[in-house]
């Protein structure tokens, strides 16, 4: 509590006990019963605080990847590339959950991190929180990216689905039909492939059913396997790029083509269609256009029925709602502040952080209004100091993840 609460605090309470003390001795004997109601029914005084601000997604992974680099990470662990170094290669598969679940796996790896940097005479490095938003939202990346595809396979595919029934790619398919072999000048992302058939989709599938041919459904890298056949690659299997999408205007865009009226985020929304909220949506690039376009031949009887006019996309637009639609889990959802209460003592937080009155006042105003990414960045910049202090008092590190963190910032918070 800062000094302007503080005596803005003293102030009102002393007012308080003035005026509870100048009523009548006979009033005070009448009323032993009702003292303690009296008091619980004294309002608290509120806790005055910017507002905590929503943790979104940085969408420009490059960004990300300069502070890995910038903050020397790469010096210990590979990504993208086969060299081997001292740290673990870090698979895109562990990077899943929200921002303090991933900011857990960095607090967890600390102490271990401290002395191979110290082994490599590197400095620990400091993030403000928008670097470490940047870091974490990187991370949050690789895995939406993490898909290779087999283009011999996907030209398989393309007669496997009746495609050469009304297309036509490199000569082969009906003469006569849609040349596919324009696609192949698209930008270097499968969203865009997605994005034609999906404003394609009515039209195509009336035809399919008009001549009892079956609508084509995807599954696993099928997606990979068509736009790589598309993209007439020469290798046998090849890494997909994408282009960077954005979060927020994919959210305007799921709102604006009234995805929102039958779909909610977080019971946000429309209750015809799944909640998103609830369902895993961070997955590769390939299995939610997978998604999109299995889930809309459903969508077009609905759409017949309610006599309502078929969402059409840009490419940019399709690339920014699959990413928002990939950020969903992004933030985090609030913690139990009894159990962080309960880590706290247990993990003997509080011996140095409320061994005082100062000390526990430094402690919540500098906690008790920030996010996610904020409360991660006060934390790490505290690891050398904080480990330094452990080993001398005999303490070991505390393991937490990112549920534990959620709940110790709740705690926090609630003070």
């Amino acid at each position: 509590m800062n000094k302007g609460k503080h005596l803005w605090f003293t102030t009102i309470f002393t007012g308080l006990l003035l005026a509870l003390g100048m009523a009548a001795p006979g009033c005070q004997r009448g009323k032993q019963k009702d003292k303690a109601n009296l008091v619980s029914r004294i309002p608290e005084p509120k806790k005055v605080g910017t507002p905590v601000q929503k943790v979104s997604l940085n969408s420009d992974f490059f960004e990300g990847r300069k502070v890995f680099e910038s903050k020397n990470c790469n010096q210990c662990h590979g990504i993208f590339e086969d060299t081997k170094k001292s740290g673990p290669h870090l698979d895109s598969s562990i990077f899943k959950g929200s921002f303090l679940d991933i900011f857990s796996i960095l607090w967890n790896h600390a102490p271990a991190m401290e002395v191979h940097r110290r082994k490599a005479g590197l400095q620990p490095p400091q993030f403000s929180s928008s670097e470490l938003n940047q870091l974490i939202s990187f991370l949050y990346l690789l895995p939406y990216i993490e898909q290779a595809g087999d283009p011999k396979r996907g030209e398989a595919l393309l007669q496997e689905k009746n495609c050469f029934t009304c297309h036509s790619l490199n000569g082969r398919g009906k003469a006569s039909g849609i040349p596919l072999d324009k696609l192949a000048t698209s930008e270097q992302s499968q969203v865009g492939l997605i994005q034609r058939m999906w404003n394609h989709g009515p039209l195509m599938m009336d035809q399919m059913k008009s001549t009892g041919t079956p609508i084509p459904r995807f599954y696993g890298t099928d997606f990979s396997d068509l736009f790589l056949a598309l993209k007439k690659s020469k290798t046998n299997t090849a890494r997909l790029s994408f282009g960077v999408g954005n979060a927020d205007n994919g959210e305007k865009a799921f709102k604006a083509k009234g995805c929102i009226n039958c779909h909610s985020i977080h019971g946000q929304g429309g209750h015809e269609a799944p909640d998103f909220g609830n369902s895993n949506t961070q997955s590769n690039i390939t299995t939610l256009s997978t998604q999109f376009w299995n889930h809309a031949v459903g969508m077009q009887a609905k759409f017949k029925d309610k006599k309502m006019a078929w969402p059409v996309f840009s490419e940019n637009e399709m690339n920014d709602l699959i990413l928002f639609l990939y950020s969903i889990n992004f933030e985090d959802k609030t913690g139990d502040p009894v159990n962080g209460e309960h880590l706290f003592i247990s993990n003997k937080c509080a011996e140095c952080h409320f061994k005082s009155q100062l000390t526990k006042e430094k402690l919540l105003g500098d906690t008790r209004s920030i996010n996610s990414a904020r409360f991660a960045a006060l934390l790490w910049n505290h690891v050398p100091s904080m480990e330094a202090s452990m080993v001398s008092k005999g303490v070991t590190w505390p393991h937490l993840s990112g549920k534990d963190l959620r709940d110790l910032q709740a705690y926090l918070r609630n003070q």
